[in-house]
């Protein structure tokens, strides 16, 4: 964006929040709010990819066809996007027009006024809970009229404390919810506002989000329906939400063109695509309860025709997936094809794709704890670091440098940090870890007095006996070689089965 509004040039497609990746916007094919668009491939010309066996592709809709339709929109199970050539169209000025009306009016609203409107450049409807039964109409027209806001781009920099001030009373309080719909959104759409629209196409995804949450969390889904069952669909949306007591923030309604062909595609007719953002506890029984309401909000989009958005949370089952995505065993045998081995895989594919759901399920059925439970991979983290220092010591050592000068302070103050670190990590979405957490602090606290007595010795007796030495001791020779033995061995065994004795013999013979 940056570069292209140097030359007055905007994106063509892309989402809402701009600082997303190109070859991650093409890998889940994004949308946004452009009217007479739709998924992101309609403006890709070509993409260049590097397959899993080292080969770079160029494709597009005439050249390696094949790889083209199934890499934009195949979530990275095929190659790495490393170049892309997308189309472009002016940076003009644009006009916030809004209009609320009930949700039953929206559709005969949207095919008057909006869908064949040329002059509609952005529009998505904002429908309001708990009672969704009205509509905020907000589109942006192509204008000649001055501009309100000068600025070309959103700085990097710029904080959004409304939005999420009004994200956060919505979620945490029922009048929260009464007084955004009928006080603060009305308010904060009286101004007439004109602007790029490049300033319009560049917000930050922290107006969401800031921070790292601790026991509760905003998140995304995103249910497409075909535009004719729109009045179909809301209802059952809206009843499936109310018998979960789902807490939902907002209800935003975009529109999409067809997609233009490719094998994942979320948008194979017109579509309304509904993305619903909620706040949700991050325990187990939070999660699941969200599980629960995306399955039955997915049954019903099924029912109409419909399709749900890939990149959230995985929830639908092996029968919805393939059921929203008919053409699933295309893209399955492309992938066969060009990675046979499975290089590219990510926790969707490990859900979806044959090949790893069944060896999955299998080893789960033989081998007892197969699974490593997911907190344990950030509680490792710490240990990790204590089987990389003595290999980082052995190398220091063997760079003939002075053992005195090794930063044993510094090590200390380095897992203790790794470690507060994976433990707000950890507790943003598990439940404490008493055990694991035990164990850290045991190696923790014994490698602090550990460190701190070789740094004790090292800068009082060690620097002693190297100054009065010509050269390494015999000592030194016998540590540098056993804390590379040690750090060979720690990587596949545990500390205790490390021959600790000999080694000391050896010192103390020298």
């Amino acid at each position: 964006q940056e570069e292209l509004d140097k030359h007055n040039l905007s994106v063509k497609i892309m989402q809402t929040y701009a600082n997303f990746t190109v070859g991650g916007s093409l890998s889940v094919n994004v949308h946004g709010r452009y009217i007479g668009e739709g998924p992101l491939i309609r403006s890709v010309r070509s993409i260049r990819i590097i397959l899993a066996n080292g080969t770079q592709v160029n494709a597009s809709p005439t050249e390696n066809a094949d790889v083209f339709y199934g890499a934009i929109g195949g979530y990275g199970g095929l190659g790495v996007i490393t170049e892309a050539t997308l189309e472009v169209t002016d940076n003009i000025k644009i006009e916030r027009l809004v209009k609320r009306m009930p949700v039953t009016d929206y559709w005969n609203f949207f095919k008057s006024d909006i869908r064949n409107n040329h002059d509609i450049i952005m529009h998505n409807g904002d429908i309001y809970p708990p009672d969704y039964d009205t509509v905020s109409s907000v589109s942006w027209q192509k204008t000649d009229k001055p501009l309100t806001n000068e600025e070309r781009l959103i700085p990097v920099e710029r904080d959004y404390p409304f939005m999420r001030a009004l994200a956060s009373i919505t979620a945490n309080h029922d009048w929260g919810k009464w007084a955004r719909q009928n006080i603060m959104e009305p308010l904060y759409y009286i101004p007439s506002r004109v602007v790029w629209r490049n300033w319009e196409a560049s917000y930050n995804i922290t107006e969401l989000q800031k921070g790292i949450p601790t026991d509760k969390v905003c998140g995304l889904r995103e249910f497409f329906v075909p535009v004719a069952r729109f009045d179909e669909f809301v209802p059952q949306m809206r009843d499936i939400f109310h018998k979960n007591n789902a807490n939902i923030i907002n209800v935003s309604i975009r529109h999409a063109l067809p997609d233009s062909g490719s094998l994942l595609a979320w948008a194979p007719e017109e579509v309304f695509a509904f993305v619903v953002y909620y706040q949700q506890g991050t325990d187990k029984a939070s999660r699941d309860a969200v599980g629960k309401w995306t399955r039955e909000i997915t049954d019903a989009l099924i029912k109409v025709g419909g399709s749900y958005y890939l990149p959230y949370q995985i929830y639908a089952s092996q029968e919805q997936f393939e059921a929203a995505y008919p053409r699933a065993h295309e893209y399955f045998d492309l992938k066969k094809r060009l990675d046979p081995e499975n290089h590219f895989t990510n926790t969707l594919w490990e859900a979806y794709y044959p090949p790893n759901h069944d060896a999955l399920s299998e080893k789960r059925k033989d081998i007892a704890d197969y699974t490593k439970p997911e907190d344990q991979s950030y509680l490792s983290i710490p240990e990790w670091y204590l089987v990389f220092n003595p290999v980082e010591y052995a190398a220091y050592l063997d760079a003939g440098n002075n053992p005195s000068d090794f930063p044993f302070m510094a090590s200390i103050d380095e897992y203790w940090t790794l470690y507060d670190r994976v433990i707000a990590i950890a507790n943003m979405n598990h439940a404490h870890n008493s055990d694991y957490m035990l164990m850290l602090n045991v190696i923790g606290i014994s490698t602090t007095v550990e460190y701190l007595l070789k740094s004790a010795y090292e800068n009082t007796l060690g620097r002693f006996t190297r100054w009065t030495a010509s050269n390494e001791t015999p000592e030194e020779v016998i540590m540098r070689d056993a804390y590379r033995a040690y750090s060979q061995l720690i990587h596949d065994k545990a500390w205790y089965e490390f021959g600790f004795w000999p080694w000391v013999k050896k010192v103390w013979s020298s």
